[in-house]
């Protein structure tokens, strides 16, 4: 707007310029034709009088009217105004001494006119006047002559300085043009460039091209604008990338989706809120024989059996309505009319906005597993019977083999005891008698009867054990091994045993068997112990993968651990009756009892240097709080 207000001055300036001289011309031309017309005035004012004087024209009008004419001509000269309509400026300043001059040759040129137009003057007169008149104009045409030659150089300087002053302007308006250009092409074309590289380099996919020109005329509007619609645009591009990706991503996971649940051994179905079918996958049809053409738009009570209670239909539809899963058996029938169970899970899907738009159905067809726990049931309860069954004659045995143990224990008995009773007397008749051998056999033979005994209580106790119902209690377990090792001690008391128990060890257990297990554990610990020099017992409990394992360790003969799969059996000894007494029950006494608890035993030992006799026992409670020793 300022260069165009410049150039608009610059052209009303041009304007104003050209007018001006061309005024001031005009004016100098004005001039130049009045003085020219005053050479013609005054000829014709000596044409006519000559004429009048000769007689050849009466009429002296024409003779007035050119003298006022040329008084007019005169006054306008000298000090300007209107002539003929035509506005006239005064001459210049220079030329007032030629204009006064010639209103004096003009007076003096009227006085004379009228002498000669009066008759005041002589007819021998009237030649000299006439010559008089003549020098007169001669000296007016003269006067006129001079002024013409003047203004016709003003004339000329005007033009000439008009001409200077056009090539100033000129000058000066090819200097704005070019300033014009300048601006243009720095103020517009440039910039517009720029726009339209950047233009170019983003419509090619350089989202980063930005115009980068600032100003405050519109064309720095357009680029600021531009540069911000690159950013927004670069920024949706951005996030179109992204959502492209992410839709990308989310169209292969779809048709990963699509594809399991095309290939999915269980039942898909979906549908809109009222319950209408809009798809199923291939199992549906293979599961109830329904076609998708036959399925899709229906609701899928046509696999209704009539057998479900309406009650779960409708907890069913009040829970996924309310946006929760809904999860249950339903008892429905294929298009052939079988019967078949579907194990459902039902969940609503929901817009942007918290509405449900669809439910979905994945049911599993689990016929077989109702027909085999169907069958489960009625095995069970043959099972059942059959344990009934099973139980009443092991209880007919268990009484059976209880009247065997006390046949057993009473008819063993008196003959084990009338040997002994007689091989006693036999012995106390042979005292002094020279038979040493039979002596000794007799003794042999109370001996054997002894052990017979013990025998025989041992298998009482194992079958008693094997019979016995466990019946939990807490149990104090260190303060147990305390009392049976002081029992021990107290037996033997010339013995110095060293022995360790830890404190505060409470388990659950059947009291009765856990004193038959430390009874059997400790004694035989005790026992094996008796040829060491400082024997050494001790009874704890550690923890070992959860679980906690009580033990008994001891430093006395050991055994090879390759006879360890004999040790818990019956009448399996590792040691001979001459180097440790037993009977060979005790271990498998042991083991009944912990299995019998569910738990489990096990020994690690080495010859000569010790055994530790290893178990657990079944929902025990362990608390230890320290060590002691005794």
């Amino acid at each position: 707007m300022l260069l165009f207000a410049v150039l608009i001055v610059i052209g009303a300036g041009n304007v104003f310029v050209i007018q001006s001289s061309f005024l001031r011309l005009q004016g100098t031309a004005i001039l130049i034709n009045l003085t020219g017309s005053l050479r013609w005035i005054s000829q014709s004012i000596q044409l006519d009088t000559y004429r009048l004087v000769q007689g050849l024209d009466a009429d002296r009008t024409a003779i007035e009217d050119r003298l006022k004419r040329l008084d007019e001509t005169l006054a306008v000269l000298d000090g300007g105004g209107k002539l003929s309509g035509q506005e006239v400026k005064a001459l210049p300043p220079n030329l007032q001494d030629a204009i006064e001059s010639a209103w004096r040759h003009s007076i003096n040129y009227r006085q004379k006119i009228d002498g000669i137009l009066t008759g005041a003057i002589s007819q021998q007169n009237i030649k000299a006047e006439l010559d008089h008149l003549y020098r007169d104009g001669k000296a007016i045409l003269e006067l006129a002559d001079v002024i013409a030659a003047t203004l016709a150089t003003n004339a000329e300087l005007i033009e000439d300085e008009a001409m200077r002053n056009l090539y100033r302007l000129a000058m000066l308006d090819l200097a704005m043009l070019i300033f014009s250009l300048l601006v243009i092409r720095y103020q517009v074309v440039l910039p517009l460039r720029r726009l339209v590289r950047a233009s170019r380099a983003f419509a090619s996919g350089r989202h980063d091209a930005r115009v980068g020109y600032r100003s405050q005329d519109e064309i720095g509007e357009v680029a600021l604008a531009f540069d911000q619609m690159a950013d927004t645009i670069q920024k949706d591009m951005e996030q179109i990338a992204e959502d492209v990706a992410q839709l990308r991503e989310t169209s292969h996971s779809l048709r990963k989706m699509s594809q399991a649940i095309e290939s999915s051994p269980a039942t898909v179905v979906i549908t809109d809120p009222q319950g209408i079918i809009e798809y199923i996958n291939p199992k549906f049809s293979e599961v109830t024989g329904y076609t998708p053409q036959e399925t899709i738009g229906k609701t899928p009570g046509i696999l209704k059996s009539g057998l479900t209670s309406s009650a779960i239909y409708r907890n069913l539809w009040a829970t996924i309505r309310a946006g929760r899963e809904w999860r249950g058996e339903l008892l429905n029938r294929k298009k052939n009319g079988d019967l078949f169970w579907e194990d459902t899970r039902i969940s609503s899907l929901r817009d942007e906005h918290g509405r449900i738009t669809h439910f979905i159905a994945v049911k599993e067809d689990i016929t077989a597993r109702k027909k085999a726990e169907d069958k489960i049931v009625q095995l069970n309860a043959d099972l059942e019977r059959r344990v009934a069954e099973r139980t009443r004659q092991l209880t007919a045995t268990n009484k059976e083999l209880e009247a065997f143990s006390y046949s057993i224990s009473h008819d063993l008995r008196a003959p084990l005891r009338g040997i002994n009773g007689f091989a006693h007397l036999m012995e106390e008749g042979c005292q002094g008698c020279d038979k040493a051998e039979s002596l000794d056999h007799l003794k042999r033979i109370r001996k054997a009867s002894v052990r017979m005994g013990d025998l025989i209580d041992d298998l009482l106790e194992l079958s008693r054990v094997a019979r016995s119902e466990v019946r939990l209690e807490s149990v104090r377990i260190s303060d147990m091994a305390l009392a049976l090792l002081l029992e021990l001690a107290e037996s033997e008391p010339e013995r110095k045993v060293e022995t360790h128990v830890q404190e505060n060890l409470v388990t659950q257990g059947d009291p009765v068997l856990l004193q038959a297990v430390l009874q059997n554990l400790l004694g035989n610990a005790w026992k094996f112990t008796s040829k060491r020099n400082h024997p050494i017992i001790e009874f704890g409990c550690r923890e070992e993968n959860g679980d906690q394992v009580f033990y008994v360790r001891d430093n006395g003969a050991g055994f090879d651990m390759k006879y360890a799969d004999k040790l818990f059996a019956a009448f399996q000894r590792l040691h001979s009756p001459e180097e440790f007494e037993g009977t060979g029950i005790g271990l498998a006494t042991v083991q009944r009892i912990i299995h019998l608890h569910g738990g489990r035993i096990w020994a690690d030992s080495c010859l000569e240097a010790g055994s530790t006799f290893y178990f657990t026992l079944t929902d025990q409670r362990v608390r230890q709080s320290g060590n002691s020793t005794s």
